[in-house]
């Protein structure tokens, strides 16, 4: 939580000063871990690089019910990704790539060597744009992180509002 809003601190005077490159994006999402699945949530700052390019730096937090520890285990990723989009920004219809690296923090009920741990993020995200302010649409990402149990999956809507 002190990272959350530590974070928000440092990003919220940016956003002040350059309003126009800056949005912000909340999702929710199912996540699966190997056979283990759970809701998440999250949320992000970006900033528009350029006209097919959004840099987004983000936190998830989910709840994981397991049954291989017979109990729920919470999740936590910190992120900065970078999205790519394919086709025009004139289109309302859009489609972009997503790469990027996250750390994740994972439950010590897991009994893990060391309970967190770099990795890195790939994905796509469909989106639909109604006016130059709002967008919303469905993600997909895959997460390779070496201290997880098992294969990582988000998919899920979000919500991204530019300022």
């Amino acid at each position: 939580m002190k990272k959350t809003i530590l974070l928000i601190l440092l990003l919220l005077p940016m956003t002040i000063i350059a309003q126009s490159k800056f949005n912000a994006e909340a999702y929710g999402t199912s996540l699966i871990i190997k056979s283990d699945a759970g809701l998440a949530y999250g949320a992000g700052i970006g900033y528009q690089a350029s006209s097919r390019i959004n840099l987004i730096l983000g936190f998830m937090n989910g709840t994981i019910d397991s049954d291989l520890i017979n109990d729920d285990y919470n999740v936590s990723k910190y992120y900065f990704n970078v999205d790519y989009r394919f086709n025009s920004e004139d289109s309302k219809f859009g489609i972009a790539s997503i790469m990027g690296f996250s750390y994740m923090d994972f439950d010590d009920k897991l009994n893990l060597d060391d309970g967190n741990g770099f990795g890195m993020d790939l994905g796509v995200r469909a989106f639909i744009s109604q006016n130059d302010n709002y967008e919303y649409g469905f993600r997909l990402i895959s997460t390779y992180n070496s201290e997880s149990p098992g294969a990582i999956l988000e998919t899920g809507l979000y919500f991204k509002y530019k300022f």
